[in-house]
């Protein structure tokens, strides 16, 4: 312990000075002081509102254009969320029907021809479970089906042919998906005009081993996706790839 002049505990200059952890944020050396601080609470100790005050707010259309887009985009991945009731009352292959048509789509049924889709607000699917109801083929047609709604189509070991053509939404990680989900089962499988299809989501197609037609049509011309699509019909000699040129062809065409 010291004593100074006057016979009294002298305290130290870093006790008297306190802590620079202690101190709160907006007397930190490097904050930016403004009277907009009074809003911050110190027991919190949280610059985070205050940094959104300052921060500069950008009006424009883009910006505009983007904040409908996400909120338009978050509105339908809302409503393609997976109902395990309707699933309990329906079964698997009605409730995925249900999904479906309701949104744009067209389905057939194991030993019919007919495609079923929506007639303006109308379309016809029995309201509780059949069991002679089981979804052979899926026509997404004019769908945005995002990758958050394949929960509404699982467990559908009928399912022989898929068409996703157009479908923008669906990338990689959408067929890594199907190609686990259906890879006992599907035999045709058109992704024509998914331009966010690389060579990474033709490799997770491995998995099928029934598939027996894949249509590739304008999605990709590099090296890397021909080389996927040779390797993947060398893994599967059944597989015939439609809308993908490869190199030989190419040279022997010059």
């Amino acid at each position: 312990m010291c004593l100074n002049n006057y016979g009294t505990e002298a305290k130290s200059e870093t006790e008297s000075e306190p802590k620079s952890w202690r101190k709160p944020w907006a007397q930190k050396e490097g904050e930016w002081f403004s009277k907009l601080k009074l809003f911050a609470s110190e027991k919190s100790g949280s610059p985070d509102m205050i940094r959104l005050l300052q921060s500069t707010v950008n009006f424009g259309p883009q910006v505009f254009r983007k904040w409908i887009n996400e909120a338009k985009r978050g509105a339908a991945i809302l409503d393609m969320r997976y109902i395990p009731e309707r699933h309990q009352i329906l079964g698997s292959d009605l409730a995925a029907a249900h999904f479906l048509v309701h949104r744009g789509a067209a389905v057939r049924f194991v030993g019919s021809t007919e495609w079923i889709k929506r007639q303006g607000d109308e379309y016809d699917l029995p309201n509780k479970y059949v069991p002679d109801c089981l979804i052979e083929a899926i026509d997404i047609l004019d769908m945005k089906l995002y990758y958050e709604g394949l929960q509404n189509m699982t467990n559908l070991g009928n399912l022989r042919w898929l068409s996703l053509q157009n479908c923008l939404e669906v990338d990689d990680w959408w067929l890594d998906r199907i190609s686990n989900e259906y890879r006992m089962s599907l035999e045709y499988l058109d992704i024509s005009n998914c331009v966010q299809v690389t060579e990474r989501g033709i490799g997770a197609l491995y998995r099928m081993t029934k598939l027996q037609t894949l249509k590739v049509h304008n999605i990709a011309s590099s090296h890397m996706f021909q080389l996927a699509c040779l390797m993947l019909e060398d893994i599967h000699p059944q597989l015939n790839i439609e809308g993908v040129t490869y190199l030989d062809a190419e040279n022997q065409a010059v």
